[in-house]
């Protein structure tokens, strides 16, 4: 099945496991060092194509608890700081090192968001843990999102000066509205899952130990229609977005534009708790955004 991708490039990174209901592709602890790699975008772009290769069969993405994690959001804002340091040339213009690598790892998640809505299979989006609210917009991609009943979305672009990331902003606005959404994304630390079942931003929440129950029901009933069917109602429902390229093309330069403003340097103002005082979690201190 795998006849272009040299998975053990990606292994460190994802692991891709093929079952009789789904093709599971499960993000590693790792996931966001992907992009300190240079083979792994040519990798993962190849990995994609692969998995054209069963029409109609669903595809799960999932991650563990830690992976879009805010501390491994904070781990690589830090990695980026030591790379800046170690690369840096005295008297020379910046040309920086994690400008690159900010660079790369984009790239490749903007390649899966936009390959997210054309590929001909349903797509469905697994969260659990502390997931990072920018992560979001890989969900929002997929036809499907579901979550563990303790899964959290915070707000870490909040409290380290950083505009949301892969596509969040790009495909919130279609589901919540561009209000709720600015509220979302400016004024909330934290979302609970279920608060998030509540603005239509996932379709199922269940308790762990029924999860993978959940899961395979879920993936079983999107299976129903033709690749050709599935593909023509995803279409006319994308009618109305803009063109993803030119809206990529801006989200990197802002991106750029932030990690220039040094955000690793800002760590140490997050506090023990991990909260900022006077931001919002939904569904415990603000409900008039619910």
């Amino acid at each position: 099945m795998y006849s272009k991708t040299d998975l053990s490039i990606l292994q460190p990174f994802l692991d891709v496991e093929r079952l009789a209901w789904a093709d599971v592709i499960q993000f590693g602890d790792d996931i966001l060092e992907m992009g300190t790699v240079p083979e792994t975008a040519d990798q993962f772009r190849r990995l994609l194509q692969d998995l054209e290769t069963s029409p109609g069969k669903p595809l799960v993405f999932r991650h563990t608890d830690v992976s879009f994690s805010p501390e491994r959001c904070d781990a690589a804002l830090k990695r980026l700081g030591e790379w800046n340091e170690e690369n840096r040339v005295e008297g020379s213009l910046p040309t920086p090192f994690y400008v690159i690598s900010v660079a790369r790892e984009a790239n490749a998640l903007s390649e899966l968001i936009s390959w997210l809505g054309e590929v001909r299979r349903p797509t469905i989006m697994v969260f659990q843990g502390q997931v990072a609210l920018s992560f979001l917009g890989i969900g929002l991609a997929c036809d499907y999102r579901m979550a563990a009943a303790d899964t959290s979305f915070c707000n870490h672009g909040r409290t380290r000066d950083l505009p949301p990331g892969p596509g969040l902003l790009y495909l919130l606005p279609a589901y919540v509205g561009r209000g709720r959404a600015n509220a979302l994304v400016t004024r909330v630390e934290e979302m609970s899952a279920h608060s998030a079942f509540k603005w239509g931003l996932l379709d199922e929440v269940s308790v762990s130990a029924e999860l993978e129950q959940t899961l395979q029901g879920l993936a079983a009933e999107v299976s129903c229609f033709s690749p050709e069917t599935f593909g023509t109602i995803r279409q006319l429902l994308n009618r109305h977005l803009p063109a993803f390229n030119a809206y990529f093309g801006q989200e990197i330069l802002s991106l750029q534009r932030s990690v220039r403003g040094r955000p690793w340097e800002k760590l140490s103002c997050r506090d023990t708790t991990g909260s900022t005082p006077g931001t919002n979690r939904i569904g415990k201190v603000n409900p008039c955004l619910e």
